[in-house]
C-alpha cells in the first residue's frame, strides 16, 4: 500500500498528516521544530501538538525521533499497544527509512553502497571509532550533483540502524558532510539555511494489520528541488517496495 499526501481532518494541527489511524499518526516536521522537549509550556514541539488535538485519554508517545535541524516523517504511537509494538518493531530491524541530505563534495557518487562504522555518542556528538562504539550502517542508494552548485550533491541514504546523528557523523567521515553542518562539517558556526536532512520516506507495518505501507509525499512543497536522475532513483526504489521482498532488497 502507497501512501502519497496528506489527508484531511487534521488541521488544527498545522501539519501535514500522512497517516492517521486510531493507533497511529504521522506527520511531516518542518525543520526548527522539536520533535519533543524536556520542558515545553508554549507547546512547540510536534509531540505537544498532537497531544492538543487528540481526544482526551489518549497518550501520544514516540516509537522514534528527528533532530530539530531535519524535516521529515515523524510517526506517533496514539495507543500503548501501538507503542510496544512499534519499538518491538524498530529493535527487530523491520522500519525502512530513506533519508535526503544535501552534502559537500563532488564525490558523493562514489560512495554509492553500504557503509559500516562504530559510532560513540558524548557531549553532543557522535564520534567514529575503532573499538567500543556501537555499529552504524547507512547505505547511499543514489547521488546527484544539485542543481545550484557545482560542488554539492543530493544523496539517498538509507539507514540500516538508528545510531544518534549517525548520518551526519558517517557522511563527514567519508568525506562528504552535510552542507552546513557546524557539528560535523567546516561551517565555522550553526547556519540552518544551509542544511538540509528530510526522512523522505517510511515503510511500516501499521499496529493491528498486516501489510505494510509506504508513506511518501511525492509533492512536498517544503523539499528541496532535486534532480530527475535522483528522483527517478527514488521512485524505482519505492517501486520495489511494493513486491514482497523489495524493502529487504
Amino acid at each position: 500500500m502507497r501512501i502519497d499526501g496528506p489527508v484531511s481532518g487534521w488541521e488544527r494541527l498545522e501539519l501535514p498528516v500522512l497517516l492517521a489511524s486510531e493507533h497511529e499518526l504521522v506527520a511531516v516536521k518542518p525543520a526548527g521544530m522539536a520533535t519533543e522537549l524536556t520542558s515545553d509550556p508554549k507547546g512547540a514541539s510536534l509531540i505537544s501538538r498532537v497531544r492538543a488535538v487528540v481526544p482526551s485519554g489518549v497518550t501520544p508517545k514516540l516509537p522514534h525521533r528527528l533532530d530539530r535541524v531535519t524535516r521529515g516523517i515523524v510517526a506517533v504511537a496514539l495507543s500503548e499497544d501501538a507503542i510496544r509494538f512499534h519499538n518491538e518493531q524498530l529493535l527487530a530491524g523491520a522500519w525502512v527509512k530513506i533519508y535526503l541530505a544535501r552534502l559537500k563534495g563532488q564525490h558523493v557518487g562514489e560512495l554509492v553502497g553500504p557503509h559500516k562504522v562504530h559510532l560513540r555518542a558524548r557531549d553532543g556528538r557522535a564520534r567514529v571509532v575503532r573499538s567500543g562504539g556501537k555499529p552504524a550502517i547507512t547505505e547511499v542508494l543514489a547521488a546527484a550533483p544539485a542543481a545550484d552548485r557545482d560542488d554539492e550533491a543530493h544523496a539517498l541514504l538509507r539507514l540500516h540502524t538508528g545510531r544518534y546523528h549517525q548520518i551526519r557523523a558517517t557522511m563527514a567521515h567519508l568525506d562528504a558532510p552535510l552542507v552546513g553542518d557546524w557539528l560535523y562539517g567546516e561551517s565555522p558556526r550553526r547556519d540552518e539555511a544551509r542544511f538540509y536532512l528530510e526522512h523522505t520516506a517510511l515503510r511500516f507495518t501499521p499496529y493491528g494489520t498486516e501489510e505494510p505501507v509506504t508513506l511518501h509525499w511525492r509533492d512536498d512543497p517544503k523539499r528541496e528541488a532535486i534532480a530527475s536522475t535522483l528522483r527517478a532513483a527514488l521512485d524505482r526504489v519505492l517501486a520495489g517496495w511494493g513486491s514482497k521482498n523489495g524493502a529487504k532488497r
